[in-house]
């Protein structure tokens, strides 16, 4: 009931926080209700039993504190606010990918992973080129989201379940909201840019939160 309430809090602050940012206007309650939401997803994710073990809810609290971290350095303009965020996130991503490997034992992950594999480096190879002094911190950031999406579908593979259904959901919608993030860095804005950023991370990771 208490993570129920907390979730519902999470998505009306997640409204709110897209309408105060549509075309990206940046109303001063952005400031405020931006890293709420991914706050209250991160307090969801501490209320729930964790039903994958304590080690697999533990990573999924540390990634959801970095990417919180990683969003407020992506509230502000600068290719230095943009590093960091990138960063933040770099780390958040390499904390799914260990929670995600939690009693999983070492193997390919299934077929139809190829999609989004080559997608990710049709996506890095059209990056690279467009990333400037940012080349190699992009690079590894694209390496390790397929890394994350891998290792999710490699432990719905093998678990099955539907908390491994969440994690393998959440991995994907992260990977179409960071293409989306990519697309206005690196080839300029574009109309609806911010609220399918937005919408598609808050989805990803409560579906993550969810999976504990």
């Amino acid at each position: 009931m208490i993570t129920a309430a907390i979730f519902g809090a999470a998505a009306v602050s997640a409204l709110l926080a897209i309408a105060a940012d549509w075309e990206e206007r940046r109303h001063p309650a952005f400031y405020l209700l931006k890293p709420l939401t991914t706050a209250l997803i991160l307090a969801a994710a501490l209320s729930l039993a964790p039903a994958s073990g304590d080690g697999y809810r533990r990573c999924v609290v540390i990634a959801l504190a970095l990417s919180l971290v990683g969003d407020i350095c992506l509230m502000f303009e600068g290719d230095g606010r943009f590093a960091g965020g990138l960063s933040s996130f770099l780390l958040a991503h390499v904390g799914f990918i260990v929670a995600f490997l939690k009693g999983v034992d070492p193997g390919l992950p299934p077929a139809w992973t190829l999609l989004p594999l080559l997608y990710g480096l049709g996506l890095c190879a059209w990056l690279l080129p467009r990333a400037g002094s940012l080349r190699i911190p992009v690079a590894l950031y694209c390496l390790v989201l397929l890394g994350m999406t891998l290792t999710a579908a490699l432990r719905l593979h093998q678990l099955g379940g539907r908390p491994a259904l969440l994690a393998v959901a959440g991995a994907l919608l992260f990977v179409v909201s960071d293409s989306s993030l990519a697309l206005r860095k690196f080839a300029g804005p574009y109309r609806g840019a911010q609220a399918l950023i937005l919408s598609t991370y808050w989805i990803s990771i409560g579906l993550i939160a969810s999976s504990v």
